[in-house]
């Protein structure tokens, strides 16, 4: 419990809505690298939009 007490909160809170971003996007059937892009680039309301599918093909055509 002392080592939690020593995270602050605010990177608790961080990572919580990573973590959420990351849970929205296997729902949506991405792949771990997947989800990590649509994370970092997406910076929503702790969701994935709707776009996510069309914003990919666009950005990930060969």
């Amino acid at each position: 419990l002392e080592s939690l007490d020593a995270v602050p909160l605010i990177s608790i809170h961080h990572f919580c809505h990573r973590a959420q971003k990351f849970r929205d996007g296997y729902e949506k059937g991405l792949n771990g690298s997947q989800a990590a892009w649509a994370a970092k680039k997406y910076k929503g309301h702790r969701v994935l939009p709707e776009s996510l599918m069309d914003d990919m093909a666009r950005e990930f055509v060969p």
